[in-house]
């Protein structure tokens, strides 16, 4: 094994990537969308109480993105103290229009996706398209991102990219939300009408899937076309699971969904070298084979509460074929002590990280009521039990 002084981040994860075992397991906070903290006024502010707990006074005031509060400008000092081996760069995102009843309706490339607060979050609630079901209604959707829209995705990025490519040691990840057609289909019809004109309407379906299709291939051009040769991993997504199994049979899934994921894979690798990381939350364990048959080389979140996503049996069926990314499970995190959380990031390690092939974060965004000693627990205990060889 190398010195402690010759590992860099970028060495450190893509040892793992190769499924060999770095100087320690790579770690992934607020690298991502999906590993970092969630704020919601005026009681779940996790992201300022972790910085008063952490003793850090001059932080600038979490920024939210549109939807689901997640934190988009995690200050530095937290990402090194918890060894976050990773940092993310997103496109210039959609105006968000904010309407008189106190919703939003985000444009761009989110088509007019609606959200509102609901509870701890801003979330998405009503769906314009959800009476559509012709093509002439398709057409005539007045929220479609126009020419203006891709152009600005990358405008002033650019040189941000390269700068960090070429200033620091960290893996870059480009987490630009590509939730093309399946995920935006349902943010934008409702999951009842997504799921019920697969069956009813697949006329229908194909035509609007193809349409929200050809925006993601879009908005890889023009995006992913000026950086791709500055990032290590690319994200995709689109959830297939729920706690208790999936959203939809396999069957479904490879004739109504795979197909878009497989040309989706192939056109990201016209524009870059970089790994594909696969965001899949709830229990997808039957979908893994398709997903590594595709070209996916990381599968995040791996929620290990769900049916069938126990990380032994993730990691000896599929821990050759597949980097498994997350996994530290956030649902319990708000209750648990911090001695039952650093046992169960041992017992993880344990599990996932001998060999390789695992990044450690957790299996979605930090919830805004998760008390901060709860946080800096879990990745103390990252960086304490993931030194290779792991005990």
């Amino acid at each position: 094994m190398a010195e402690d002084s010759e590992w860099t981040p970028r060495k450190r994860v893509f040892a793992a990537l190769d499924h060999k075992e770095p100087d320690r397991v790579p770690i992934n906070f607020a690298g991502c969308l999906q590993t970092t903290v969630l704020e919601s006024d005026p009681n779940g502010k996790a992201c300022t109480n972790l910085y008063r707990y952490l003793g850090i006074r001059d932080y600038e005031p979490p920024v939210l993105g549109a939807v689901g509060n997640i934190v988009l400008n995690m200050d530095e000092r937290v990402m090194e103290r918890f060894g976050s081996d990773f940092r993310v760069v997103l496109p210039n995102g959609g105006e968000v229009r904010n309407e008189a009843d106190g919703s939003k309706t985000i444009l761009g490339l989110s088509c007019g996706m609606r959200s509102k607060r609901i509870g701890y979050y801003d979330d998405i609630f009503d769906f314009p398209l959800k009476d559509c079901t012709s093509i002439k209604e398709i057409e005539e959707y007045p929220y479609w991102p126009t020419e203006e829209d891709y152009k600005n995705l990358a405008n002033g990025k650019i040189e941000e990219v390269k700068r960090l490519r070429e200033e620091t040691e960290y893996v870059i990840i480009d987490d630009s939300y590509k939730p093309y057609p399946v995920l935006m289909y349902a943010y934008l019809c409702g999951y009842e009408k997504w799921l019920i004109d697969m069956k009813l309407n697949p006329d229908f379906y194909f035509t609007l899937s193809d349409k929200l299709f050809e925006i993601g291939l879009q908005m890889v051009e023009h995006w992913l076309g000026p950086i791709g040769e500055y990032v290590d991993i690319v994200s995709t997504f689109d959830d297939l699971g729920t706690q208790n199994g999936p959203i939809v049979s396999h069957d479904d899934y490879v004739k109504f969904m795979k197909p878009y994921e497989k040309e989706m894979i192939k056109h990201i690798k016209k524009y870059t070298n970089a790994k594909i990381y696969r965001h899949c939350c709830g229990s997808v364990y039957e979908f893994i084979p398709d997903l590594i048959e595709i070209g996916v080389n990381i599968l995040n979140p791996v929620q290990p509460l769900a049916k069938n996503m126990e990380p032994w049996r993730l990691k000896k069926e599929f821990g050759n074929d597949i980097v498994f990314f997350g996994g530290m499970d956030i649902q319990q995190l708000i209750y648990k002590s911090t001695k039952e959380i650093r046992h169960g990031v041992k017992e993880l390690l344990r599990v996932y990280a001998p060999g390789g092939g695992y990044i450690a974060g957790t299996s979605h965004n930090i919830e805004p009521d998760t008390p901060p000693e709860n946080i800096v627990a879990m990745y103390e205990a990252v960086l304490e039990y993931g030194q290779y060889p792991i005990q």
